[in-house]
This record gives C-alpha cells, structure tokens and sequence, in this order.
C-alpha cells in the first residue's frame, strides 16, 4: 500500500509539474512552437504516461528506465530553453527543481 502511495505522489507531482510549465511553454516564441515547446510538451507527457503504464504492470522496471529517460531528455529540453533565453533563470531554476524531486522520487521507486 506504501509503494502505491509514493507512486501515486510522483504521478501528482507530475501532473503538478505539466500545469506548472504549460502556461510557460504558452510564452515561448511563435517559431519554437513546432520545435521546442512540442518536444517539451510530448516528452513531459510521455513521462507521465510512463508513470501511470508501470502502476499497472507487472515488469516495472523496464517501464520505470523509460520513464527516467524521458525525465533525462526533459532536464536537457528545459536547460536548452534557458540557454536560448526561452524562460529566465528562474524558471529554469524552478523547473530543475521540480524535475530533480521526480527524479527522486523516480528512484526511489525504482530501488522499491
């Protein structure tokens, strides 16, 4: 039951994590739309997606490895964003944060 408590936070702090950022993405460049704000957009939600899929799954752990890249290719789309001046140091500061939490919290779960 503990197990399914964690795993329900990180699917929280996930979906906390999209409605943090989307208004953001709202603001990048018309140009970066197609481009960035998409792959940022689509990876996010296939991480959560992987949450959710290794709920229900017997072999979480393959399932579990996905979902930590996906968490990998967010932080290096996110420090992208900073470097092209997308979003401010905050945000970025902000997001790597939260991104980090996941990534806790993904761990643990993984090692469980």
């Amino acid at each position: 039951m503990l197990e399914s408590l964690e795993n329900l936070k990180l699917f929280q702090k996930s979906y906390d994590f999209y409605k943090w950022i989307y208004p953001i993405l709202k603001d990048f460049p018309k140009s970066e739309r197609y481009t960035l704000v998409e792959k940022i957009h689509d990876t996010l939600l296939s991480f959560i997606s992987k949450v959710v899929e290794a709920r229900k799954v017997e072999d979480k752990n393959r399932i579990l490895k996905q979902a930590d890249a996906e968490l990998e290719k967010l932080k290096v789309l996110m420090r992208l964003s900073k470097d092209q001046e997308f979003i401010s140091m905050g945000q970025y500061r902000k997001a790597s944060e939260k991104l980090d939490e996941l990534g806790k919290m993904l761990g643990g779960w993984m090692k469980s």
